[in-house]
């Protein structure tokens, strides 16, 4: 009976030192992950909650140019 409870005794004391090792060597690289996948979720909700930007219609197809335009001239004023 004793022999029993000898082998029992290490099997959980086994148990345990294992747990104590992988807590230590991992613990590490979970904590890291973790952080890294708040901020992408934090990062998803941000951008849910920004405003959805339409270009208008009166733009038309020259809006480009125009724009290219305007930042050319900045361009060489600075």
């Amino acid at each position: 009976m004793s022999l029993n409870v000898l082998i029992a005794v290490c099997v959980v004391s086994m148990d345990f030192l294992l747990y104590v090792l992988f807590q230590w060597t991992y613990a590490d690289r979970r904590r890291a992950m973790a952080k890294k996948l708040a901020a992408q979720r934090a990062a998803m909700e941000e951008e849910k909650v920004r405003p959805f930007v339409v270009r208008s219609r009166k733009d038309g197809p020259l809006a480009h140019a125009r724009l290219q335009r305007v930042r050319t001239r900045m361009a060489g004023v600075a």
